[in-house]
């Protein structure tokens, strides 16, 4: 009995041990498992890859595009008037798209410090116009910044000799774009789409154009991108397809071309215009155009500063749509459908906002301001078409100071450009002998044919 008693003792002990043995091994698996599914999502967060997750079956880690995000991304479309200012936000990441006027630069400041942002990872000027970079010195200047994106373009403006003050004392370097490089923000990717060329006649299609993604959404910001850049985005053959479409240039009829607008496809569309603005922006032809594919339009002289949330399944707005209202006609753009470019008839009229009836052919609408080179005093005029134009009658004028410089009779040919002078300075035509164009102020180049309607506004 006494022996029996023993054994049962000693064979209760040793299931108990084994019992204890076996808990502690169970529990050593979770949390070995613990450990490596935390490393895994350190990695992932800190290079932007996953690169744990293949130690784990399919169920181990959850799908990227839904649960596994951290936090949502919200894009703010800053209220600057008639210009862009674009603020993204991603788990602690912000990324910043144009910086408005020159006198917008305290609003947006104050506006990034109020939503808590102390560094920008990554800051892109998409073209050196001044109501795209205006403020971007005064933000350089004020927050810790990671990376600052430019077009491969220089302009001869105070404003963009201040941005590259401000990235030089801060010691950062200009990344120029690659098309098709991709970054993260966050769990956000961004891929550049364009500029595709080197050399554009026009300052707005060396705009940096990029799409978003995150999860199952996605946007497209297109700076002031017009046709010609969106057809060479096609030709790429990117995946366009976004659920929110930055409108290009503002609405005008320069931009958001038919066929663009279909592959990009959006669910939504947002237009940064200011209220009763020179230009007519945004023009009939590219409202009727979203209209008709029943697109949405967010406006931020309808609903002031615009911010879009996203947790990667679905977006939500701080406002409502507005309407399909527009200020000015534009001019329509035609497809060369064997070539897929641009013909070299149909350069837009971006700013004709004394136009009161749609024309099929305008060729005062091919003729603009290509440059203004405020410093050699040289303003040169381009004719974009493929007729010759007599520019008797037509003005140039400098807003600032007011000053006007009336053509004689002058024929410009098809494809051709001719250089205006003044301060005794070389040219094919002089102004005058003093010097007209404000080197240390902002001061536009106004085109008006002779009839008196705006053809071209060249932006410092």
């Amino acid at each position: 009995m006494k022996f029996k008693r023993a054994f049962l003792s000693l064979l209760l002990i040793f299931i108990l041990c084994l019992s204890m043995v076996g808990c502690s091994y169970i529990e050593n698996i979770k949390q070995d498992f613990g450990q490596k599914l935390a490393t895994a999502v350190q990695e992932k967060n800190n290079d932007g890859v996953n690169k744990g997750a293949s130690q784990f079956s399919e169920n181990s880690l959850t799908e990227r595009n839904t649960t596994s995000l951290n936090g949502k991304l919200i894009v703010h479309f800053l209220d600057v008037g008639q210009a862009d200012s674009i603020l993204i936000q991603q788990n602690g990441h912000n990324m910043l798209i144009d910086a408005g006027n020159n006198a917008d630069r305290n609003f947006i400041v104050k506006y990034l410090k109020n939503q808590g942002v102390k560094k920008l990872d990554y800051v892109i000027g998409t073209h050196p116009h001044e109501d795209h970079i205006g403020g971007l010195d005064a933000v350089i200047n004020t927050f810790e910044i990671g990376s600052v994106f430019m077009p491969k373009v220089s302009s001869n403006t105070k404003t963009f000799k201040d941005v590259l003050l401000a990235i030089r004392n801060k010691n950062l370097k200009i990344t120029t774009p690659v098309v098709g490089s991709s970054y993260n923000l966050g769990d956000e990717k961004w891929t550049i789409l364009a500029p595709n060329s080197s050399s554009y006649d026009d300052l707005n299609d060396y705009s940096i154009v990029i799409k978003m993604n995150f999860g199952k959404n996605s946007f497209v910001f297109t700076g002031d991108a017009e046709a010609l850049s969106e057809q060479e985005i096609l030709k790429k053959g990117f995946d366009l397809k976004a659920d929110v479409l930055k409108i290009g240039h503002h609405g005008s009829s320069s931009s958001t071309s038919d066929t663009f607008l279909k592959s990009v496809s959006p669910e939504y569309a947002v237009i940064s215009v200011g209220k009763d603005n020179d230009y007519g922006h945004p023009h009939k032809i590219t409202m009727d155009r979203l209209k008709a594919n029943n697109i949405p339009v967010y406006r931020t002289d309808e609903c002031g500063t615009i911010i879009a949330a996203s947790d990667g399944e679905k977006i939500t707005f701080n406002c409502k749509p507005g309407d399909y209202s527009y200020s000015g006609i534009g001019t329509n753009t035609t497809q060369n459908s064997s070539s897929n470019n641009i013909s070299s008839n149909n350069v837009i009229n971006s700013d004709n906002k004394a136009a009161k009836t749609e024309t099929k052919t305008n060729n005062s609408a091919n003729v603009i301001i290509s440059n203004i080179d405020k410093k050699g005093e040289i303003v040169t005029i381009t004719n974009k078409s493929s007729k010759d134009i007599n520019l008797k009658g037509w003005k140039i004028i400098s807003v600032r100071g007011n000053q006007q410089y009336v053509f004689p009779d002058y024929v410009l040919k098809a494809g051709a450009s001719v250089k205006v002078t003044s301060g005794n300075k070389p040219g094919d035509l002089i102004w005058g002998e003093g010097n007209v164009w404000n080197n240390s102020q902002s001061d536009p180049g106004e085109l008006y044919d002779s009839n008196g309607n705006l053809v071209y506004k060249y932006e410092d």
